[in-house]
């Protein structure tokens, strides 16, 4: 998806919901169900909620149940961590949304993921590594196996712990830009 025209039309066929950014500075931000969405009483089911803070979208999707991965719920997943620039959209690495249901769980949080960025497009990447020196040329984003996040509940320096703890990939810890990058890559930090 290229144009921004194509993706507000996906975004209603998508059963997106926003928040003005009033109510959402009023901390006052909450899971909205989705109709599509399958109500899973199984044990095996995962269940991922986002904030995306660049566009206000919230979307809550079980993308794991009875043993298999939703298609339909992981698309939704790419659509809300899609290039907020661009509005390209990649299929993300499975892994990374396990990770950060596990990640989430570890928390406690009950509180959404806030997205501060998901997939760059090579395009945003180059134009963000050329502003900063914080951004790496070749980054995870790009491949769909990263991504910078917050939990409104839980302590940017516990969020940390917790991703450290877990030795499942890489961890960036920005507290003056108030994120953690997680990644499914290597086990590393900084």
């Amino acid at each position: 998806m290229s144009s921004r025209h194509e993706a507000a039309e996906k975004l209603g066929r998508r059963s997106f919901l926003s928040l003005g950014a009033g109510v959402v500075g009023a901390g006052a931000l909450t899971f909205l169900p989705r109709s599509v969405m399958a109500k899973s009483t199984a044990n095996d089911s995962r269940t991922l909620g986002f904030f995306n803070t660049h566009t206000n979208e919230i979307l809550k999707a079980t993308y794991w149940q009875n043993g298999a991965y939703d298609r339909s719920a992981v698309a939704d997943i790419n659509y809300i961590l899609r290039d907020h620039r661009s509005g390209d959209v990649y299929s993300m690495d499975l892994k990374l949304f396990d990770l950060l249901t596990t990640l989430h769980r570890r928390t406690d949080s009950k509180k959404p993921f806030e997205i501060i960025s998901g997939y760059r497009s090579p395009v945003s990447n180059a134009k963000l590594a050329s502003a900063s020196n914080g951004v790496a040329k070749r980054s995870m984003h790009m491949e769909g196996k990263a991504i910078d996040i917050r939990l409104r509940d839980v302590k940017l320096a516990d969020l940390r712990l917790d991703a450290l703890a877990m030795k499942a990939g890489g961890v960036g810890f920005y507290p003056k830009s108030d994120f953690v990058h997680v990644d499914t890559g290597r086990v590393r930090h900084w």
